[in-house]
């Protein structure tokens, strides 16, 4: 067949097998549902699909999905999967297979096989009828995948400014986490000048945000950056049931099940929905999603399941006290406003530890970062990154960043990551081509040409004290996770990095003295040493920091809220 593509125009769907067939089981309903907004494009075998993939590259165009049946090497090379991600890094590629095929040993080792070395994101079963809704499901969730990540959703804000500038990148981190679409322009780019000569407003060193409404936002903060998009972030003047504070995983889990048991719920959250899950850009291990599901989509999911139930946020509200009163809680938050709960869930998760590398310091919000932000990944096209750490984050965050980078490697201090992070993910970093060095710290960084721009790290060996340079654009830093519990008052029992101190541990770690309960009965598993008051997730001393754990400390906690609370109050 003739491979050439037509001209760059819409993003294509590539459809690659030798047998006629099941190209033509493909294309029929790819056509008649697809073709309006994407160009349906067909090879007849794999040579044939890397040729239109290199010509489709070529001419500028975008390859949204590739579909095939065929995962062997080309001229023992490289696959159409691997052809397609290496020209295309956000592309979504699904393996054809028959309906049942997945009884079949050979192909279910395939499947496994090749989304371990992270070659393809799925497979696709070939539709038996028409329509074949099951069929339609998979290519729209591969679309909505593809359409995410690579930024191609309309975009309602822009965010102008400086590239080099922290605060840049923390607004449309905030957006992106908040699941509004948004673009970054240059001040200089033709169309951010157009913007803001249309709005009447001068750049003048700050970063500038554009709402979807066409208003300019001077540097705004987040409450300001909240309320432009529709969040909520004011206070109620009365007394709730429960007030969950943080809506990270646990917490919203919280939110969930207290709002759907009738109860009358707050969450009060300082920055972004889903805490740090929420810049994870692939979840593979939590359940219910086969194929994975980034952080930001299941928080936003979570959101928008607890408001149905009728949960009240308060978006961009830091708590900054607590204190016993008589009925419940009052809280302190930030700006002097105070709220009163009769139950409080604590779930503020923990916070990165920052590196004592004098170095970074400069660099910091905008080519170094704590934590593993997905938002910052496609930014990195070409350059040479590290991700310091050794968990599930980390190597979640070097996969990603493996799409759009040049070359990532992971900076541990260990052997190995054998005993910090999951088989899966460590499989899949290895077929990915990241790098690993052992039995090393970050020291130092600096820059050479342009102060503003990172461009190398000094690395230090932890087994012979030997000092190194080493190439980084960028730095990724996931380690030393600590809790934000300082504003508690002293009588919530917590260990010495600040981690609360729940259940029958309150009583064997703090003595007869440190339940302030009236006797008549101890702290629930999940109950601070103060009655009411309960901790979740992460900033609980002994939780498993994974989200599926977060999750259902979140939702049994409800159950000791509403004992707590006593049979009147609720459904």
């Amino acid at each position: 067949m003739d491979a050439r593509a037509p001209a760059a125009g819409p993003p294509a769907i590539l459809v690659a097998s030798a047998d006629d067939g099941v190209r033509a089981s493909l294309l029929g309903p790819l056509h008649r549902r697809y073709s309006e907004d994407y160009r349906i494009l067909e090879a007849d075998g794999a040579t044939a699909a890397l040729q239109a993939i290199d010509a489709l590259a070529a001419e500028g165009g975008t390859l949204a999905l590739v579909l095939s049946d065929d995962a062997t090497p080309v001229d023992d090379h490289e696959t159409v999967f691997a052809a397609a991600r290496r020209r295309f890094p956000d592309v979504r590629r699904g393996l054809v297979i028959e309906w049942g095929a997945w009884a079949d040993a050979a192909t279910s080792d395939a499947v496994l096989r090749l989304m371990s070395r992270v070659q393809i994101d799925y497979y696709v079963v070939r539709p038996v009828h028409s329509p074949d809704e099951s069929f339609h499901r998979a290519i729209t969730d591969f679309l909505r995948e593809w359409e995410a990540t690579a930024g191609k959703r309309h975009r309602a804000f822009t965010v102008i400014g400086d590239d080099a500038q922290p605060r840049t990148h923390v607004l449309q981190n905030r957006l992106a986490r908040s699941g509004v679409p948004n673009e970054r322009l240059d001040p200089d780019d033709p169309d951010a000048v157009a913007m803001l000569a249309e709005a009447g407003v001068a750049y003048a060193g700050v970063p500038l945000v554009r709402t979807a409404a066409g208003r300019v936002l001077v540097d705004p903060d987040d409450a300001e950056l909240a309320r432009a998009h529709g969040l909520d972030t004011s206070l109620p003047d009365r007394v709730v049931d429960v007030v969950v504070v943080g809506a990270g995983p646990s917490g919203l889990a919280s939110a969930v099940y207290a709002a759907s048991e009738g109860l009358e719920t707050l969450v009060l959250e300082a920055e972004s929905i889903g805490g740090q899950a929420g810049s994870s850009s692939l979840i593979r291990n939590y359940l219910g999603f086969s194929r994975g599901v980034s952080g930001s989509e299941l928080a936003q999911r979570a959101y928008q399941q607890a408001w149905v139930f009728g949960a009240r946020f308060a978006h961009t509200r830091a708590v900054t006290g607590l204190r016993r009163v008589e009925g419940g809680f009052e809280l302190d938050v930030a700006g002097g406003d105070v709220v009163r709960g009769r139950a409080v869930v604590l779930a503020t998760g923990v916070t990165y530890r920052r590196l004592a590398a004098p170095g970074l310091k400069p660099f910091v919000g905008a080519s170094v970062f704590y934590g593993a932000t997905s938002v910052e990944a496609r930014a990195q096209s070409g350059r040479d990154v590290l991700v310091v750490g050794g968990g599930n984050s980390a190597g979640q965050a070097a996969l990603h960043l493996a799409r759009y980078a040049r070359s990532v490697a992971l900076v541990v201090r260990g052997p190995s990551l054998a005993e910090s992070m999951s088989s899966y993910l460590i499989e899949e970093l290895d077929a990915a081509g990241v790098g690993l060095i052992t039995h090393t710290k970050v020291v130092d960084a600096g820059a050479a040409d342009d102060p503003s721009r990172l461009d190398h790290v000094v690395l230090e060996r932890t087994d012979t004290g030997e000092r190194m340079p080493q190439r980084a654009d960028a730095v990724f830093i996931t380690i030393g996770a600590r809790p934000h519990t300082e504003w508690l008052p002293s009588e919530v029992l917590r260990d010495q990095w600040g981690s609360v101190i729940t259940g029958v541990e309150v009583a064997e770690e703090g003595g007869p003295g440190a339940w302030l309960g009236d006797g008549g009965r101890g702290p629930t598993p999940l109950e601070s040493s103060v009655p009411g008051l309960y901790a979740v997730g992460d900033v609980r001393r002994g939780s498993v920091k994974r989200v599926a754990s977060a999750v259902g400390e979140g939702s049994v906690v409800i159950s000791s809220v509403h004992q707590h609370l006593g049979p009147h109050v609720g459904g």
